[in-house]
């Protein structure tokens, strides 16, 4: 197999891969306006003028930051939004997972981009704004989607989108970990963790005897609520 050349695809994306982990690391140690250029070259092995194939300047290689976590995760939540020829719950479950999932790859970047948003410039802070509202509003419209569908309970949907992301961004918090649960492969994580999350949103409409009365009672206000959230959704007339 020939080996990948300074501008093939292949040499591209590894070398911009390794930049992107460089720069994790010392915008973190040393914050964005801390570190050059150069010392991102020096990371990874590059002249300063090599790294001009792959970055302009420090701008660039945030942005490419912030396109390969934020950007990306809202754009993958929008098209689950809008997908509607799976359930919704389902839907749902694939995007929490999928975030969670990726801070738990990515914990440092997630971590920089959270404490570095004051420092970013407009441009980039606008992009990384838009992307985090397009995130909530995305699991917002498949929460109430999923409330339609009765799989999920009539809660108030941004309050759970809140809560479903805040589940996934944790992650960045504790892991990895040498030991126990936090040991687990990233995905094995992000399921157990969306599981746990969306068990609380999740419609129970089976009961039995023993339960009896105020078992029905709580069934016939959980319709009552939905019946309240459909009304309030329906257009006017």
């Amino acid at each position: 197999m020939p080996k990948p050349t300074t501008k093939s695809p292949a040499r591209h994306e590894m070398v911009m891969d390794k930049l992107m982990q460089a720069a994790e690391r010392l915008f973190a140690q040393q914050g964005v306006a801390g570190t050059s250029l150069q010392e991102l070259a020096d990371a990874v092995g590059l002249t300063r003028t090599g790294i001009y194939h792959y970055v302009k300047n420090k701008d660039e290689m945030l942005e490419a930051l912030v396109k390969g976590f934020t950007l990306e995760t809202a754009e993958d939540l929008q098209r689950l939004a809008e997908d509607s020829t799976a359930p919704a719950l389902d839907r749902l479950r694939e995007g929490v997972t999928a975030m969670a999932a990726k801070v738990a790859e990515h914990p440092q970047r997630f971590r920089l981009l959270l404490t570095s948003e004051e420092a970013f410039p407009e441009p980039i802070a606008s992009q990384h704004r838009a992307a985090r509202r397009d995130t909530l509003q995305a699991l917002t419209d498949m929460v109430a989607q999923a409330i339609s569908e009765d799989s999920c309970r009539p809660v108030d949907p941004e309050l759970a989108a809140f809560s479903l992301a805040g589940v996934a961004n944790w992650v960045a918090f504790w892991y990895p970990r040498k030991e126990g649960v936090a040991s687990s492969a990233p995905r094995d994580i992000a399921a157990a963790l969306t599981d746990i999350a969306l068990g609380g949103l999740l419609s129970t409409r089976e009961t039995d005897g023993a339960q009896g009365v105020p078992a029905a009672l709580a069934l016939l206000r959980e319709d009552v609520d939905r019946l309240t959230h459909l009304l309030s959704d329906t257009p006017k007339a």
